[in-house]
């Protein structure tokens, strides 16, 4: 995120708000966010040379020393916050006017993890850190939002949190709305991330289940994204998937042929499986579900994602671009870290 102050909150009288703005200001240096340099270098002299604020003295002689040196340190190197971080990243504003953010609202934004709310939370996550180890490693335009995400994953303040199905993203979404730790802030912390389910494109599958979280998490102001493809094991790259020597398909050269001439619709929406309604690649549902996510975090390029995604490309307001849907996904990712 980037933090931006309202220089006015700096000269409260408040003794709470003094010492919570103090936290925060500490907590700038663990360099987890980005902070608008001009809107704290104030705050430490006046035009008599004197300290400028309250806020200092509830500081550490060591944490006010260091603070002082990040910020002379950031202005020196010049090390300025990008058209890229102001188009992608939330900005938070810190005050105590009604548009903005309460210091103690702010502070638990600022420390508190944040939570992507999957189906399943360690398959499901695969998916999530593979794609994002590709498009941050990879040399594109958005490279440096996305190895943020990456850093945040590394981390650990950035999560994923456990739903057991789509039927259980309402319940466990207001479980941690109702948590003291994410009351007020919910819509900077969480995210849900679901499968679509659908059988084909305009599939009408679940509508009125969908359209019910989908309504419930829209009034709440939370960030959601529900697939495209059917499933997240849709995404693997059909070579990836046919080729993958840790989890080896059973399939003859016959129907190695008929799944490589499906057309990219039907591998969209296509359940992979062993029934007889589903696409035989010879593994159960079990091993599916568990051992194809990994597959994400296998050896091959960002490029074949795209490929993967071409056919249902997204503009995006903010790029003024179509992107593809992975990228969406790590975007929307990206406002709550």
């Amino acid at each position: 995120m980037i933090i931006f102050f309202n220089n006015t909150v700096f000269q409260t009288e408040d003794s709470d708000i003094q010492h919570i703005l103090a936290k925060i200001l500490v907590e700038i240096l663990e360099d987890n966010h980005f902070v608008d340099i001009q809107s704290i270098t104030n705050i430490f002299f006046d035009s008599q040379n004197k300290y400028n604020s309250n806020i200092l003295e509830c500081l550490s002689k060591r944490d006010k020393k260091q603070l002082e040196d990040y910020i002379s340190n950031v202005a020196r190197k010049n090390i300025n916050i990008t058209k890229l971080h102001k188009t992608h990243l939330t900005r938070l504003v810190i005050g105590t006017n009604p548009e903005e953010v309460h210091p103690k609202d702010a502070y638990r934004i600022i420390t508190e993890r944040s939570k992507v709310i999957v189906e399943n939370g360690i398959n499901d996550w695969k998916f999530i850190q593979g794609v994002c180890q590709k498009y941050s490693s990879s040399k594109i335009s958005r490279q440096p939002i996305y190895l943020l995400l990456n850093k945040a994953i590394k981390r650990g303040t950035v999560e994923s949190e456990n739903s057991g199905g789509v039927r259980e993203i309402k319940k466990v979404t207001q479980r941690w709305i109702d948590d003291p730790r994410y009351s007020n802030i919910s819509q900077y912390k969480l995210i849900a991330i679901f499968d679509s389910d659908k059988k084909m494109s305009d599939g009408q599958i679940l509508d009125t289940q969908y359209k019910d979280i989908i309504d419930y998490l829209s009034q709440r102001n939370i960030i959601y994204h529900k697939l495209y493809k059917r499933k997240i094991e849709n995404y693997i790259p059909l070579n990836v998937l046919i080729t993958n020597e840790k989890i080896p398909l059973k399939l003859t050269e016959l129907e190695e042929l008929k799944l490589r001439n499906r057309s990219v619709d039907e591998l969209d929406f296509l359940e992979y499986g062993t029934k007889e309604e589903q696409l035989n690649i010879g593994i159960g549902e079990e091993t599916i579900k568990k051992e194809l996510p990994q597959m994400f975090l296998s050896n091959f390029s960002y490029r074949e994602l795209e490929e993967r995604c071409k056919h249902h490309k997204v503009y995006s307001n903010e790029t003024g671009e179509s992107i593809s849907e992975i990228e969406e996904i790590l975007l929307k990712i990206v406002k709550v870290i």
